[in-house]
């Protein structure tokens, strides 16, 4: 009756250190991964941060019927994902328009033209044109909207200038 004792605390002790073992590694790998979580999300805070915009004008482009905005990245870091922004158009007092990227520019969308050569980086500094192929007609008095994908944005109240 002794030994059979014996075996079974040791059998109860094997396995309870399995299960400690195994709710460790649970645990840990959790842990692990909430920091992966928690160190990209201040990462791309920090970016956002780094990155900002300041819409400088506007203009109505009657020659090609687009509106040229003009919009310079005036933090301290780049940006490299020019095709992934947001751009909203529209009169003062009314809801905004979405634009999306198109490399060939129709109804509906926007491209960019970048002054200071053609890297697709929008480093700090550095001014570049939207150029927008509006849905509609737009009174003089628009609100535009830039939201990047990292969170930063710029919004502001500008005069529709005759381009």
């Amino acid at each position: 009756m002794g030994e059979s004792t014996t075996l079974a605390h040791a059998v109860f002790i094997i396995v309870s250190v399995m299960m400690a073992s195994m709710l460790a590694i649970f645990v840990f790998a959790k842990l692990g991964y909430l920091e992966s979580v928690f160190s990209q999300s201040i990462q791309d805070k920090s970016a956002a941060v780094g990155i900002r915009l300041l819409i400088i004008s506007a203009y109505n482009n009657t020659n090609n019927g687009t509106i040229d905005i003009f919009v310079k990245n005036i933090g301290t870091l780049p940006f490299n994902d020019m095709k992934r922004m947001d751009v909203y158009i529209g009169n003062y007092t009314e809801a905004l328009d979405y634009y999306t990227y198109s490399q060939n520019l129709t109804s509906g969308h926007y491209n960019y033209v970048e002054y200071s050569g053609s890297d697709d980086v929008w480093s700090p500094g550095e001014t570049i044109k939207i150029v927008v192929k509006p849905v509609k007609n737009y009174d003089d008095l628009i609100r535009i909207k830039i939201v990047l994908p990292n969170g930063a944005s710029a919004e502001e109240v500008v005069e529709l200038l005759p381009g």
